[in-house]
């Protein structure tokens, strides 16, 4: 049977004004190189990838590929909810970096002290859209807390298997494992990839691909954890299929 997965990668924009955008260094390449190793897969037998990803990011070029093109955490929660609910999803590889913050209002320090907080609208947009002004010194931007995504996918489609992942920075191996796997049982994640901002640079990417058991192995590129995810995914995807069987 033909699978479909889901892939998300990169990093989410999160709105200021109709010119600006509170991001992240994300690029997205390793998203790119989970949906390509999907691709290469014979065994995997995946028909179809729905990427997706902000504006900015890489993608892949491949006919069975489908890019869907999202802005900050509500634009990918809307992308995920449709097709989570309209399509059968086998598999979701959620890569991507996504926001803890998003832009609840834009004002000014000279608006708050004197009472005015709302001066410049309560929106991203500044209350009537457009680009707010250059000429602005004490510009204030109030930040509020997103949904946490990964957390929605199991309620929306239970029966899919779903790859979390989780970034530290300069952490020790064991608490990077076991924070990971927090991760997973929080989110009833069927695996998690673990990795360390400070084990990545260049071509080297360290990552520890953690399985619902604690049990967990070590890649130290980009396309070995890639090659590490789809098979681990192939596995999952074969034991449903044969447990579906036997019920």
């Amino acid at each position: 049977m033909v699978k479909t997965v889901i892939v998300t990668a990169g990093g989410t924009s999160e709105r200021i004004d109709d010119v600006r955008v509170i991001s992240n260094f994300s690029s997205g390449r390793l998203g790119m190189a989970v949906a390509e190793a999907f691709l290469a897969s014979e065994s995997a037998g995946v028909g179809k990838i729905y990427y997706l990803c902000d504006r900015n990011t890489v993608t892949p070029a491949d006919d069975r590929v489908e890019i869907v093109r999202v802005q900050g955490v509500d634009g990918l929660l809307s992308a995920l909810k449709k097709l989570l609910t309209t399509e059968k999803i086998d598999a979701v590889v959620h890569a991507m970096a996504v926001s803890d913050y998003a832009v609840k209002q834009v004002t000014t320090l000279s608006a708050i002290r004197e009472g005015r907080e709302d001066d410049l609208g309560g929106n991203p947009a500044g209350g009537t859209g457009g680009k707010i002004s250059s000429e602005i010194d004490d510009l204030v931007i109030v930040l509020k807390r997103t949904p946490k995504v990964i957390g929605e996918i199991k309620k929306l489609r239970k029966d899919t298997i779903l790859v979390g992942f989780k970034l530290l920075s300069n952490v020790s191996k064991e608490e990077l494992i076991e924070t990971g796997f927090r991760l997973l049982k929080k989110n009833d994640c069927d695996l998690v990839l673990a990795n360390d901002l400070a084990e990545i640079q260049g071509d080297r990417h360290v990552g520890h691909l953690i399985s619902k058991n604690g049990d967990y192995e070590t890649m130290t590129t980009k396309k070995e954890i890639a090659e590490a995810i789809v098979r681990k995914v192939e596995e999952l995807m074969k034991k449903k299929a044969v447990s579906g069987k036997e019920g």
